[in-house]
C-alpha cells in the first residue's frame, strides 16, 4: 500500500522549473537539428550547381575580413618559395582547395576496333572542371589574386569502380597592386612562377585534358607478345599517340578560351587497366584481355604581360648574412665572383 503526500509549494516550483528546462532543451535540440538539415540541403544544392558548402564560405570570408596579424595563415609553400613571393610583394593568404567525387555512367566499347571511351573521358574532364571551379570560388572569397603551387590528384577508388575523385590544393596569394578580375590558378612552384613573371609572362589559369582510349587486343598482338625477337608493339604505340593527341586537343581548346599564348609546366599521368568485354554471340574478342588507357595532362596557361623585358639576365640566389633574406642577384661580369 503506497503512501501519498502532497507536495510543498517549493517542490512544485522546482518540478515546474525542471519541466521548463526540459522543454527548452528539447526546443533547442529540435531547432539545431532543423538548422543542420537546412544547411545540408543548401550544401547539396550548392554542390549540384558547382558551388562550395556554406561552412567553407564562412571560413573564407572570416579570413578575408581579418586584420593583419589576427589570424595565422597556412601554406604548403616551401620557405624558398614563400621568400621569392614576398620579394615580389605577394602575401600568402592561406590554403584553398577544390574537390569533386564524380559518378561514371555505363561505358561502351567496340568489339571490333579501338575507340575512345567517351563516358570516361567526359567524366574525368567534368570532374576536373568542377574541382577547378570550386578552387576559383574559394580564391575569390578570400580576395586572392591567384593560387600558386596547385597540386592536382586524381583517384579511382577500389571500393567504387564507378567513381572518380579529383582533389586540388594550393596557396592563395595577393599582390601589391590591383589584381585581375578573376583569380588565376597555377600548378607552377614558387620558383617557377617567379622566373616566369620576371621574364615578362603572367599566368592565366589552370588547363587540362583527359582521354580514355580502349585498346582492343588482336590476334597479331598476341603473336607479337609471344615472339622471341625484339620488336615494337605498334598497336599500343599508336593507341598512346591517339590518346595523347585527344587529351592535348582538349587542353589547347581551354587555353584558347582563356586567351593564352602557351601552356607551361605540363605534367602527364598515365594509367593502364585490364578489362574484358561482354556481349551476345561467340566473338573471340570476349575471350581476350583488353586495356583501357587513361592519359591526363595538366598545366598552367600563360600569356605575355605588358612589361615584357627585351632580355633576361641569369640570376644566382644569394642568402644575405645581414637580414637572412634570399636575394636573386644578376650574374653579370664584374658584379661578383661565384665559386
Amino acid at each position: 500500500m503506497g503512501f501519498w503526500r502532497r507536495k510543498t509549494p517549493e517542490e512544485e516550483a522546482a518540478a515546474a522549473d525542471q519541466r521548463r528546462q526540459r522543454e527548452t532543451l528539447q526546443a533547442l535540440t529540435a531547432e539545431r537539428a532543423a538548422s543542420s538539415r537546412y544547411r545540408q540541403e543548401q550544401d547539396a544544392v550548392r554542390l549540384q550547381q558547382g558551388g562550395i558548402p556554406i561552412g567553407a564560405e564562412e571560413r573564407l570570408r572570416e579570413l578575408a575580413n581579418a586584420k593583419p596579424g589576427d589570424l595565422t595563415f597556412t601554406s604548403d609553400l616551401s620557405p624558398d618559395e614563400a621568400g621569392l613571393l614576398r620579394r615580389r610583394g605577394y602575401q600568402s593568404l592561406g590554403l584553398v582547395t577544390g574537390s569533386c567525387v564524380y559518378h561514371v555512367g555505363t561505358a561502351y566499347a567496340s568489339a571490333y576496333s579501338d575507340c575512345e571511351v567517351a563516358e570516361l573521358s567526359g567524366a574525368y574532364n567534368e570532374a576536373t572542371r568542377l574541382a577547378v571551379g570550386r578552387m576559383s570560388q574559394e580564391a575569390r572569397l578570400i580576395n586572392a589574386h591567384g593560387v600558386v603551387g596547385v597540386r592536382f590528384d586524381m583517384v579511382r577508388h577500389e571500393w567504387g569502380q564507378k567513381q572518380i575523385e579529383v582533389q586540388l590544393v594550393g596557396t592563395a596569394v595577393r599582390g601589391p597592386s590591383a589584381g585581375p578580375k578573376s583569380p588565376w590558378l597555377s600548378d607552377l612552384s614558387g620558383q617557377e612562377w617567379w622566373s616566369l613573371t620576371r621574364a615578362g609572362y603572367e599566368p592565366v589559369g589552370l588547363v587540362w585534358g583527359h582521354c580514355t582510349w580502349f585498346i582492343l587486343t588482336r590476334m597479331q598482338d598476341e603473336w607479337t607478345a609471344q615472339s622471341w625477337s625484339n620488336q615494337e608493339l605498334g598497336h599500343f604505340s599508336q593507341a598512346l599517340t591517339q590518346c595523347r593527341n585527344r587529351a592535348e586537343r582538349t587542353m589547347h581548346a581551354l587555353a584558347q578560351q582563356e586567351g593564352a599564348t602557351g601552356v607551361m609546366g605540363v605534367r602527364f599521368a598515365r594509367k593502364l587497366e585490364e578489362i574484358r568485354l561482354t556481349g551476345a554471340g561467340n566473338n573471340p574478342a570476349y575471350e581476350r584481355e583488353h586495356h583501357n588507357l587513361t592519359l591526363s595532362m595538366v598545366g598552367t596557361a600563360i600569356r605575355e604581360s605588358g612589361t615584357t623585358p627585351r632580355s633576361v639576365h641569369a640570376t644566382v640566389p644569394v642568402l644575405s648574412l645581414r637580414d637572412g633574406r634570399l636575394l636573386a642577384v644578376d650574374r653579370r661580369p664584374g658584379d661578383a665572383t661565384f665559386e
